[in-house]
């Protein structure tokens, strides 16, 4: 090795040559160097200047670095060849290094340059010099001279006996150094290296006997001075520290590509010289509905999809990307489904010796946001709209600038249009020349009190035309505390002016004409405030303790706040031109009912526009009473003449049979007086039939007695619960003998009714179930309650016979009616239930099969206890 290395450095994309002069300057390495940028520059420097290393600016496989190692293969030069290559472009580097470079360093990692220099350099002359040897001595990585075919250790350095193994291996061959451990592949390898010439590089070796370092392994020939190989140079570069950085890089790599495809937006890196993506992360699909691969075989694509009608948007960024500037576009894009969505690209250019190579950027989905962007322009356009429909503008003064904007309703208000541009002195010449200090003065007050004001006044255009104006003035502040704005609303209120004064001329006699009705009436304006009212809507509030005024006040503040949501709808409809009429209820504070007519009535002006409402409510207690008793006369007259017809059919069955017994058997009794054994045979058939007409008589007498009374029966809160174990009690012996079981399922366990009646009503469906019980089972009932809505759900479910209801349905509660007759009984059970649940506002349902038992469903109306109650 010569005493000065002659350092040839080609290509420097940012000027990095000087910090490779810096860097090599503060090593021990004694070396000159030459620069050259251009290919045919770079060939007549290797024959000139004769260079042991070339330090090449690599990039991808067509840059000019690649071209310079490729003419120094083809030269008879021995120069070593180190490249320095971009991170984005280490896979292109290690491909040089594969193909016969010494080494290769990323250009953010140049520390290591002497380093690689040394370890590069040392094969290019046989150490037999001891200065050689003290030079590999001093060298930071692992070295080892070899000699003859058996490559026998002539030379360690001190890192290579620390780091590669401490056992004493000088004079050794390889073989017999390394036989039986993870290094005994270098002898096999040794002997190629050794037999052509070629070196040997392995990379980022490790083993349990480095201790988990890891090292670049370098075979080189070392020659004589006639060329003939007589030894090897083992040399091991340390690369831990590298392996530890790309894994970690790798690993951030990773988590960032992971976060990358997580996220809704879609990254990139394109290769522009070869039209290829280096990047592209899942966003990019999702945005697209293309998958990653139809990227990458069709490097186009983004422009295909390109909405016909924006892609000049497009490519305007192309020019502007050359010219080295950062870019931000949006366009619409037609998605794989062919569906349309709404993208913004970010892009930002690479340039390599004044061009451009690599472009890299982030694309989003902005699709929403620029529908949004497009309701908030319709909100706009609708707000205008609304504002010139109710004459209500807006206006702003930048203190700052001032400007001063209004809206158009405002330019409408003020008789102008849409290309009106206010500024003050066209503001001040339309205020009423009366108004005009008054308005001057509540704008020096904002100003000097910094309070939001409320403000009245008139303008009056040329013609002599006057509109009446309010709004509310607002002051807004920086953080200084200094004003930098004034802005607020105004509302043209003439006809709103004008129509009070209308009604307060009229109140007087409207009044007059209000107080002389059976009726309470109230008038309410636009704003639902009251305008005016009769004494009796105030006599009928204060009864209902309202002792508001009414005046001036919410309509809604007339009524219970828990129907404000009705009535609400009530007004909307009323606004919307709609008359609506109703009925109400109300418990009074001693507990009596009253009831009211309410007739809501919408008013327009002169030019038919809405201006108001009527509010008419009338006591039509009385009339509601009257109605209700004939309701209950119609309803007891028909419930009545039912019964009739039900009484018919059991004076016409069951009266007819016993009586014409008792017909039959006095005419035999004149024919057989002589014969005391037939009378008294027939006697007895008499006595049984008289008992039998008994016996129909007390129940029809008891049935009547039952619907006479149902009406006046007074209802009380029960326990269901309470009332079944009554009923339990009452039966205890049939219930004991007969093992009967009862499981509950009872939501809710009170219900407020007639006593009596639901007494009657559990004790036959109990009863039933024991009666109509099946041979081989110990009987068992379910009783279930629950609500669904105003009404009480209650289920008997029993595992009786069970009822064939195609062949007795239709007759199942019919008086006298009976299906078993394996059992003693009337029929008047379920005839009582049927006829109780009836009287008390409720149905009955059954659901039986003949074997699977039976269950009755009642649906009984809630009623709860009587309260006093507010206005509703």
């Amino acid at each position: 090795m010569r005493n000065i290395l002659r350092i040839l450095i080609f290509g420097d994309p940012a000027n990095d040559s000087n910090l490779i002069t810096n860097i090599l300057d503060q090593s021990a390495l004694p070396f000159q160097y030459q620069k050259t940028v251009k290919l045919s520059d770079f060939q007549f420097t290797l024959k000139s200047f004769a260079p042991d290393i070339v330090l090449a600016f690599c990039g991808d496989k067509n840059s000019t670095g690649h071209e310079a190692f490729r003419l120094l293969q083809e030269s008879d030069r021995q120069s070593v060849f180190i490249c320095i290559s971009e991170p984005e472009f280490e896979e292109e580097a290690l491909k040089i290094v594969h193909s016969g470079a010494a080494d290769y360093l990323l250009s953010d990692r140049l520390l290591r340059l002497p380093t690689a220099i040394l370890q590069a350099t040392a094969g290019i002359a046989v150490p037999h010099q001891q200065e050689n040897f003290d030079l590999l001595q001093e060298m930071p990585s692992a070295v080892a001279v070899l000699m003859g075919r058996q490559h026998i250790f002539k030379f360690v350095n001190t890192f290579f006996q620390q780091k590669i193994g401490d056992q004493l291996i000088l004079n050794k061959s390889l073989k017999e150094a390394y036989e039986h451990t993870e290094l005994a592949f270098l002898n096999e390898e040794a002997d190629q290296v050794y037999e052509t010439g070629h070196p040997y590089v392995v990379k980022e070796f490790t083993s349990a006997a480095l201790k988990g370092a890891y090292f670049n392994f370098t075979i080189q020939a070392l020659r004589d001075a006639k060329g003939t190989i007589e030894g090897l140079l083992l040399s091991g570069l340390e690369v831990t520290e590298q392996v530890q950085y790309r894994k970690e890089k790798e690993q951030v790599s990773h988590e960032i590509e992971r976060l990358l495809d997580a996220v809704n937006e879609g990254f990139f890196l394109k290769d522009i010289r070869n039209n290829r993506y280096l990047k592209l992360s899942a966003g990019c699909s999702k945005i697209y509905g293309y998958s990653l691969a139809e990227f990458h075989e069709n490097p186009n694509l983004w422009y295909d999809v390109i909405h016909p009608e924006d892609r000049h948007i497009a490519e305007l960024d192309g020019p502007a990307l050359v010219k080295g500037k950062q870019t931000k576009s949006q366009y619409r894009i037609i998605r794989k489904d062919k569906s349309i969505r709404w993208i913004e690209i970010k892009a930002v250019p690479h340039h390599l010796n004044g061009e451009i190579y690599a472009v890299d950027g982030v694309v989003s989905d902005i699709t929403q946001w620029k529908q949004t962007e497009e309701k908030i322009k319709q909100a706009e356009s609708v707000l205008s709209e609304a504002q010139k429909m109710a004459q209500i503008g807006n206006w702003n003064f930048d203190l700052t600038k001032q400007e001063l904007t209004w809206s158009d309703a405002l330019k409408e208000i003020y008789w102008g249009d849409e290309s009106l541009v206010p500024v003050n002195e066209y503001f001040d010449a339309l205020i009423h020349p009366e108004d005009k200090l008054r308005v001057e003065y509540e704008v020096d007050k904002l100003i000097r009190l910094g309070k939001n004001m409320k403000t009245s006044f008139r303008i009056r255009n040329p013609a002599g035309e006057v509109k009446i104006l309010q709004g509310e003035n607002r002051i807004e502040f920086n953080k200084e505390g200094v004003t930098t704005r004034l802005y607020g609303t105004l509302q043209d209120v003439t006809s709103i002016k004008a129509a009070e004064d209308t009604l307060k001329k009229s109140e007087a006699n409207l009044r007059t004409l209000l107080d002389h009705t059976d009726a309470a009436y109230i008038l309410v304006d636009q704003q639902l405030k009251i305008i005016s009212y009769s004494q009796m809507a105030k006599e009928i509030a204060e009864f209902r303790g309202h002792y508001k005024e009414l005046e001036g006040n919410s309509i809604l503040d007339y009524f219970a706040k828990n129907k404000r949501a009705r009535l609400q709808k009530i007004v909307d409809d009323v606004i919307n031109g709609k008359n609506m009429s109703y009925e109400t209820n109300v418990i009074e504070k001693d507990g009596s009912e009253k009831w009211y007519a309410l007739k809501w009535i919408a008013v327009n002006d002169d030019e038919n526009q809405y201006w108001g409402f009527i509010l008419s409510i009338k006591d039509i207690t009385d009339q509601k009473s009257i109605a209700k008793a004939q309701d209950n006369m119609t309803s007891e007259l028909i419930r009545r003449n039912k019964d009739l017809e039900q009484f018919t059919y059991v004076v016409s069955h069951n009266l007819r049979a016993p009586v014409a017994n008792i017909i039959g058997i006095s005419d035999l009794l004149s024919e057989v007086e002589s014969d005391p054994a037939s009378v008294r045979e027939l006697m007895h058939g008499l006595r049984s039939s008289i008992k039998n007409l008994d016996t129909v008589i007390k129940d029809l007498n008891y049935v009547l007695t039952v619907k006479k009374d149902a009406p006046e029966r007074l209802k009380e809160q029960l326990s269901i619960q309470i009332l079944v174990d009554e009923i339990k009690s009452s039966i205890n012996n049939l219930i004991v003998s007969e093992n009967m079981t009862f499981e509950y399922q009872l939501q809710e366990s009170k219900i407020y009714t007639v006593r009596s009646y639901l007494y009657s009503i559990f004790y036959n469906l109990i009863l039933n179930s024991i009666k109509y019980r099946q041979a081989n089972l110990s009987p068992r009932m379910i009783i279930k309650t629950y609500l669904t809505g105003k009404h009480l759900n209650i289920i008997f479910e029993d595992n009786g016979k069970g009822i064939d209801l195609k062949k007795h349905g239709s007759q199942l509660f019919g008086l006298y009616k009976r299906f078993d007759v394996d059992v003693d009984g009337k029929g008047m059970g379920l005839f009582m239930v049927k006829t109780q649940v009836d009287d008390l506002g409720g149905t009955i349902q059954v659901f039986s099969e003949p074997g699977k038992g039976t269950k009755f469903h009642i649906l009984l109306p809630v009623n709860d206890p009587p309260t006093v109650l507010t206005l509703r």
